[in-house]
């Protein structure tokens, strides 16, 4: 629901959700990496303004009943400003390259580990020459400036409402090129961690290590590696750790990716199943 109905449903709770994330949004997912930074108005040229991203501000009730603030930009009139030839599109990881992977690992008993980097487009940064302005309205524009009161300097009055334009550093969801710049994150990391990208599939690498393949896949933010030394995976998640910040890595013979239900099996088989979402498809409907 937009935040608006969420604070007027759920009131002081939508609120510091919303606060939390307009922090998220000053400080970054990850402290040292800021996603907006504030901009003089008085700077920008009538047409940095129109094409300025209107932010889409949204309160998510989880299944926990806990309350999730989120602040994606409206990217959809980025397109017209496109040029020729010009392409945003980001690869993920295909079944059959994801399948191959997992029946490999269970073949040569790899031990396995799965992780989900937090806040994953929020890391990465745009092209230094590119101006990307979000612009926030009316109670998020209050909400941001008790964030980080040096913004206020910056509001103005238009047509009877605050209006606060702030320049966009990092991938911020919604805007068009945000998933392809967080692979582009993503892969330089690996790369420089010797990994190499699958000629086949752009969301598999590998890497010998101790003499063995460490694999890992990924889609988007949700990642899969296995290696047959546990030590060399271990390495692996404080290397992802240290590059993106803490997150929950998991261990041993079941993970969860992308809503499915994976289980690696004694006998060399793999074992997937999506049960979890049928269910849940069938309550919504």
């Amino acid at each position: 629901m937009s935040a608006t109905k969420g604070i007027k449903e759920f009131g002081d709770r939508a609120i510091v959700a919303m606060l939390k994330e307009m922090t998220q949004l000053h400080e970054g997912a990850v402290p040292g990496k800021p996603v907006v930074t504030h901009v003089d108005p008085d700077d920008l040229t009538h047409e940095d303004k129109q094409q300025a991203l209107d932010a889409v501000n949204i309160i998510e009730l989880k299944r926990d009943l806990s309350l999730k603030g989120r602040t994606c930009a409206n990217g959809s009139k980025q397109r017209m400003y496109l040029k020729e030839y010009d392409t945003v599109a980001s690869p993920t990881v295909s079944l059959e390259g994801l399948f191959t992977m997992l029946l490999m690992g269970a073949y040569e008993k790899r031990n396995f580990i799965s992780f989900d980097v937090p806040g994953a487009f929020l890391q990465a940064e745009l092209p230094d020459d590119k101006l990307l302005l979000l612009r926030l309205k009316g109670d998020m524009v209050d909400l941001m400036c008790q964030v980080n009161p040096g913004y206020t300097k910056f509001v103005r009055v238009v047509n009877g409402k605050k209006i606060l334009y702030l320049k966009v550093l990092r991938a911020i969801y919604g805007c068009i090129e945000a998933a392809l710049q967080w692979y582009k994150t993503f892969t330089t990391v690996l790369e420089k961690e010797g990994f190499k990208l699958n000629p086949y599939d752009r969301c598999i690498a590998n890497k010998i290590i101790d003499g063995k393949q460490c694999t890992i896949a990924w889609h988007v933010d949700d990642c899969i590696a296995s290696h047959e030394d546990q030590g060399v995976l271990d390495q692996l998640s404080s290397t992802m750790i240290r590059n993106f910040g803490d997150m929950k890595i998991n261990k041993g013979r079941t993970h969860d990716f992308l809503g499915t239900k994976i289980t690696i099996n004694d006998d060399r088989t793999v074992t997937v199943d999506m049960v979890s979402q049928v269910k849940g498809a069938i309550e919504y409907f």
